[in-house]
C-alpha cells in the first residue's frame, strides 16, 4: 500500500523504510547492518512523525523512493527491453 504523504526530507540520510507499529508510533528504519564479530543482523529506528496515518499498522511499510538519478537508468533500460 502506497502512502504518499511522507516527507522523506524529515528522514535521517541512512533512513530506507517509515512504519508505524501496534502502538500508533511511526519510526525511520535504516539498512540492516550486521555487527561485528556476531550472527544477527539490526536495523537502527528513530522516531518518526505520523504523516496523520490512521490506516492498519500491519501495512504501514514504505520504502524510500530512490532518487531520480537512480531510477532514470532503470527506467530507460526497461524501456529498451519493452521496444523489443
Amino acid at each position: 500500500m502506497n502512502f504518499s504523504c511522507i516527507d522523506w526530507s524529515q528522514a535521517p540520510e541512512d533512513a530506507r523504510w517509515w512504519a508505524m507499529d501496534g502502538d500508533g508510533h511511526a519510526y525511520w528504519y535504516c539498512r540492516p547492518q550486521i555487527a561485528a564479530a556476531t550472527t544477527f543482523w539490526f536495523a537502527a529506528r528513530h522516531p518518526a512523525p505520523s504523516f496523520g496515518y490512521a490506516r492498519d499498522f500491519r501495512q504501514s511499510l514504505q520504502a524510500r523512493p530512490a532518487p531520480a538519478e537512480e531510477s532514470a537508468p532503470a527506467r530507460a533500460a526497461a524501456s529498451r527491453l519493452l521496444r523489443r
